[in-house]
């Protein structure tokens, strides 16, 4: 009894989708990437991240010229 109500919810919900303008599912589509986005982060990936983040507030960080000049230095 449970599934149908659940089927027919979603299809429901496609049928909704369907008759939405361009504008409204690019804004789906990009909360839904978001929300699977998140779903899909391990704590690893999270502390990385926050890392990354302090790391470029305290000013830790190379710019893509420098980045790019020392690739340069090290390929030579």
């Amino acid at each position: 009894m449970a599934e149908s109500i659940i089927s027919t919810t979603f299809e429901s919900l496609l049928e909704t989708i369907a008759n939405l303008g361009q504008s409204e599912k690019r804004k789906l589509w990009e909360y839904l990437d978001s929300e699977l986005s998140e779903d899909e982060l391990d704590e690893q990936t999270i502390a990385d991240i926050e890392l990354a983040y302090t790391d470029y507030a305290a000013g830790d960080y190379l710019t893509i010229q420098e980045y790019r000049a020392q690739r340069l230095k090290q390929s030579v």
